[in-house]
């Protein structure tokens, strides 16, 4: 199964896609982008927080940058166009970074796309965090918010080369500096109204990424303790980025 077969099902009408959490959001954003486009749908990719600058290479999307789209109003929005197209306002405030949109901006995108794609959270590259309390900047409107998690933190102590914002981590989860990051603390993360799924409504999906990589993933008994939440797991970054339901919930 790939990304667009198991999460277009599942976007609730008129809304858009929201990647939260670590472990692989711009992979999973640009991936069922990339999916969507070759099925003919008119495709906006983009950032309420900031993104890494696309590189220079080929690319299956066109980029257009407007700074009047980090203010809740004002100037046009941009009109569909065949390619998938990468909307953003500008530079980062970090080197190599780009600015998004705000958040207020995606209900209207929503009405001229066929699907919206927004990544809603930074994690600097790292599998796993907890949210700040001005974390994750949801889209406002009906929203498939879909956590990721990357499954190389397991077993690996918790400390900033681990976690982003571990002592929020510690916080939602009970595990403290240094001790090994379980399958426990994952399940404790999207629990918690203050973890993975902060601030979301009632479409979520979860991801556990980066299964090529973890020795013992969690299994769907695992899965089964957080239903009703769909939960996949699979390897974006690998192969042909192949996923499969853990537990697909109700």
């Amino acid at each position: 199964m790939n990304l667009a077969g198991a999460l277009l099902p599942r976007i609730p009408a008129g809304g858009s896609v929201a990647f939260v959490g670590g472990g692989g959001k711009t992979t999973a954003m640009l991936a069922l982008g990339r999916a969507l486009g070759e099925a003919g749908l008119r495709v906006l990719l983009t950032t309420t927080t900031h993104l890494a600058e696309p590189g220079p290479g080929p690319r299956f999307f066109d980029v257009l940058a407007d700074p009047a789209l980090a203010e809740p109003e004002g100037g046009p929005s941009p009109r569909p166009c065949a390619r998938p197209l990468l909307l953003l306002s500008g530079p980062g405030r970090e080197p190599g970074k780009v600015a998004g949109v705000h958040p207020r901006r995606i209900p209207a995108l929503r009405e001229a796309w066929d699907a919206v794609l927004v990544e809603a959270d930074g994690s600097r590259r790292l599998p796993i965090k907890a949210p700040a309390d001005h974390e994750p900047r949801l889209p406002e409107g009906p929203c498939l918010v879909v956590g990721l998690i990357g499954l190389t933190c397991l077993g690996r102590p918790l400390g900033p080369e681990t976690a982003h914002r571990p002592e929020r981590f510690q916080a939602v989860t009970g595990c403290r500096p240094g001790q090994p990051i379980d399958a426990g603390h994952l399940a404790a993360l999207v629990r918690h109204p203050e973890g993975l799924f902060k601030g979301a409504g009632p479409h979520r999906v979860l991801i556990l990424n980066q299964a090529d990589r973890c020795l013992r993933p969690p299994d769907g008994a695992w899965a089964r303790a957080l239903a009703p939440l769909p939960v996949l797991l699979g390897s974006l970054e690998a192969g042909d980025g192949g996923i499969v339901w853990l537990e697909e919930g109700s």
